[in-house]
């Protein structure tokens, strides 16, 4: 595994801008359902000072505890996550959710876990406006438990009357505006993700996002979006105890074999993107999804998805019964970044990075950031940049009859 250092003193970091929230509020937040909805209770309504924030608060989620804010708590719990789930909507009529991309040129922004509304948040949407991409898309996550008031403030650009935080809004293409479902979306069972979200998504002047996956193709690339996380929940207090396969919806596999309709003899790349990973040489694997895809992919594809809170470039992986894939994590877009600290050595890495973000919350965190994809003709190009707007990894893919050949690769000396 490679991974890059500053050369040089850190920069003296991004101004800490008050009228955001703290990442020391998200560290460590919990993917149990019960305790995200209980550290959502610690964040302050009112933000920091900037002496305050410098210290971060040693115990936050003991601050949910005070009396106020217990009822709160386990009132919330009870009135989002308690319930049936959002139903799963499916494509009918002539709208079959395969999107055709036009241009020689095609600029996509893709970033995960990007919806915390912070300062960090605000300047990776920056940079992606800076990219002035066709698509952007995010691949789920909306902090704490994306109910609809986190999805309107930290999503959606909506200010929450509760709070005195500015809001965030998601930056938008050029041709299509796109966001996938997230396990945090689906603690509030879905409905401010399938409600809110998917309205606001889509296709320039075309009506909304009408599922939670989608296809974007042209004659030499088909990029695939996958619905992970509605199926990354169970029935409350169970799901603390046997963690959910995140498999893929009924529905969703049927629009792959009716719709989509992936063939062997298709010269086509393939990408695909999820909010959860398939293996990781850091956290959890969900190997689930990849082996449904093996009834349509008999190749490797490239695979990006968010989930864990880093950067990380895989060497090619499977597992038992699944896909091969070229796995990129790009779960960096807005949460507290983890350093690299392996958990387990069954999967390569390439690439992580190993950068330590200069903060004035005085956080040991890495660097926010997202993706570039360009595509020209059976050229796919990947630049990973950070909120800074520094490029820190760099690659360069070709398809030729349906394979996928890496033609550059390199990590650069970002500060």
């Amino acid at each position: 595994m490679t991974s890059i250092q500053p050369s040089a003193p850190a920069p003296a970091g991004v101004p800490h801008r008050v009228h955001r929230k703290d990442l020391q509020d998200l560290r460590g937040l919990s993917r149990r359902p019960f305790l995200s909805f209980l550290q959502k209770q610690a964040q302050p309504l009112v933000p920091r000072s900037r002496e305050e924030a410098a210290t971060p608060v040693q115990y936050p989620k003991l601050a949910a505890f005070m009396s106020q804010r217990v009822w709160k708590w386990i009132s919330e719990y009870w009135r989002f996550r308690i319930g049936p789930k959002h139903p799963f909507p499916s494509y009918d009529g002539s709208d079959t959710g395969i999107h055709r991309m036009p241009g020689d040129e095609i600029r996509i922004a893709l970033a995960g876990d990007w919806g915390t509304g912070t300062d960090e948040a605000a300047l990776v949407a920056d940079r992606i406006a800076d990219f002035e991409p066709h698509y952007s898309i995010h691949l789920g996550d909306v902090y704490y438990v994306g109910d609809p008031a986190e999805v309107r403030a930290n999503f959606l650009g909506v200010a929450n009357p509760g709070t005195q935080y500015a809001p965030c809004k998601w930056p938008e293409g050029s041709v299509g505006t796109f966001a996938l479902n997230g396990n945090h979306e689906m603690y509030a069972r879905g409905y401010g993700y399938f409600d809110l979200i998917l309205p606001a998504m889509g296709l320039r002047g075309g009506g909304g996002q009408p599922a939670s996956y989608f296809c974007l193709e042209n004659d030499h690339w088909r990029i695939i979006a996958l619905d992970t996380g509605y199926n990354s929940i169970g029935l409350p207090v169970l799901e603390n105890i046997v963690t959910p396969d995140c498999r893929l919806p009924p529905p969703l596999i049927d629009w792959l074999r009716e719709k989509v309709q992936p063939r062997a003899d298709d010269a086509r790349g393939i990408v695909l993107l999820s909010h959860h990973q398939y293996y990781s040489r850091f956290d959890d694997c969900f190997p689930k999804p990849a082996q449904q895809l093996a009834e349509f992919f008999s190749r490797p594809v490239l695979w990006l998805w968010g989930h864990e809170h880093r950067l990380a470039i895989y060497h090619e992986a499977g597992m038992p019964g699944g896909i091969r894939a070229f796995g990129r994590c790009i779960g960096h877009g807005g949460m507290p970044v983890d350093l690299p600290s392996a958990k387990r050595h069954d999967y390569t890495v390439e690439f992580a990075d190993a950068r330590v973000y200069p903060n004035d919350e005085n956080l040991h965190i890495g660097f926010n950031g997202f993706v570039q994809m360009t595509l020209h003709g059976n050229a796919l190009h990947l630049a990973y940049v950070d909120l800074n707007g520094a490029r820190v990894f760099d690659e360069a893919w070709a398809v030729r009859n349906g394979a996928l050949t890496r033609v550059h690769a390199a990590a650069m000396q970002a500060k």
